[in-house]
């Protein structure tokens, strides 16, 4: 942390602070799916619809968030998305009927979309090169704490009360988290309209028809897509397939799900070693570790007739998905820096992981209904091999192109 300067630091600390909050009041959804389909009486097709109405418009409101962050302060689209999630969860924990909970995430995922396109287009700004690659995988750590906390606050509070008092209090923390960083945030020394300072080809962003049809950035979206579809269709649905499959309730399940953020934060640091190892060459370590996922969801199956084994195959697999996520999400993007055209990549991207994200919600649901989680399991090996070889392809487009 000594490489960095104080402005660096600080925006660096603040803008982890402000995302973790993010995901206290979105990553609180998992622990409390199964209570809310009793509440309502809905299947577990129905209730993976709020994760899927979540995943639609905060897919869609990335691509927005990103045209809008290449031109607006940072702070304000942040500071916008984190109290206005905050609110939407404080209303959500009173709502009485079924389709007003998945409006009311639907609008969640509207806000929650402002978040991380700001904070990307800060790192690519304001962070000197020799310490931006670190500041990103920082970064990729309030995947572990936002998890973690929501997970934990989440888990307990509905286990012990209700899954209404665990949405009312993560909405509360959100806020009071939220606001102090993004105040302290607003008072730095900086200039968030600045743009780039090297590499840019001109002070205007490069067309968005060039981004998409000149660079390799198509292959990365499809790639993208997969690991939302694998790492999200853990998260949403690890309490519920633990109770399903192992035969244990809720407070077990919650206990042994809290794991994952753990073991997620090996992944992340296996992404990092990789991305070192490999000579900081993005593709090659993201290949390498789509390649682990692969193997380990083939595994999967196999794995059902013991707690333990089925455990650690699962909580090896959302690992893979979260060392692969600053890669793909953060450190690829950067690379169209040259076309003043981070922010929108970074949204193209993280828009990709939450279509891929709809996709585990009800149509995991509907696997799982209708086949059982086996189908599930074997739908994450599909995609993570297809995620695999779309990476090859991309290196090769981004050699031709002189991208990297």
């Amino acid at each position: 942390m000594k490489r960095y300067t104080k402005t660096e630091l600080s925006l660096l600390i603040a803008c982890f602070v402000a995302y973790t909050a993010a995901y206290i009041s979105r990553c609180n959804l998992s622990p409390s799916l199964d209570a809310i389909a009793k509440t309502f009486g809905v299947s577990t097709a129905q209730v993976g619809l709020l994760p899927t109405f979540f995943a639609i418009p905060y897919a869609a409101g990335q691509v927005f968030s990103g045209l809008l962050a290449d031109r607006q302060p940072a702070p304000r689209l942040m500071l916008i998305g984190l109290l206005g999630s905050a609110l939407v969860n404080v209303i959500f924990s009173f709502c009485p009927y079924f389709p007003l909970l998945v409006v009311l995430w639907f609008v969640n995922g509207l806000l929650q979309s402002l978040i991380w396109t700001p904070i990307v287009r800060i790192l690519a700004v304001h962070f000197r090169d020799k310490v931006r690659d670190h500041a990103a995988f920082f970064m990729s750590l309030t995947l572990i704490f936002g998890y973690l906390i929501a997970w934990a606050l989440s888990g307990l509070l509905t286990s012990l009360l209700s899954w209404r008092i665990a949405f009312l209090v993560s909405g509360l923390v959100t806020a009071g988290i939220a606001i102090p960083s993004i105040l302290f945030m607003k008072r730095m020394p900086v200039d968030y309209n600045a743009r780039p300072a090297e590499g840019t080809v001109s002070e205007k962003p490069a067309p968005v028809s060039h981004l998409l049809l000149h660079t390799n950035l198509i292959l990365l979206l499809i790639a993208c897509f997969a690991n939302g579809y694998v790492r999200d269709g853990i998260t949403n649905w690890a309490a519920k397939l633990l109770m399903d499959t192992q035969g244990i309730d809720l407070s077990s399940a919650v206990g042994i799900i809290l794991i994952i953020p753990a073991v997620n934060f090996l992944g992340i640091r296996l992404g990092q070693m990789a991305y070192k190892r490999s000579g900081n060459n993005a593709y090659l370590s993201s290949g390498i570790m789509y390649a682990v996922c692969t193997a380990l969801c083939v595994v999967l199956p196999a794995s059902l007739n013991s707690l333990w084994a089925f455990v650690i195959v699962l909580v090896g697999t959302s690992a893979m998905t979260y060392g692969l996520n600053p890669l793909i999400t953060t450190i690829m993007p950067m690379q169209y820096s040259y076309l003043n055209r981070v922010a929108l990549a970074a949204g193209l991207t993280d828009a990709m992981i939450y279509v891929g994200s709809s996709f585990s919600g009800a149509f995991a649901g509907f696997l799982s209904d209708q086949f059982g989680w086996a189908a599930v399991f074997v739908s994450w090996a599909v995609l993570s091999l297809i995620g695999t070889l779309v990476l090859v392809w991309a290196q090769r487009v981004a050699k031709n192109n002189e991208v990297q």
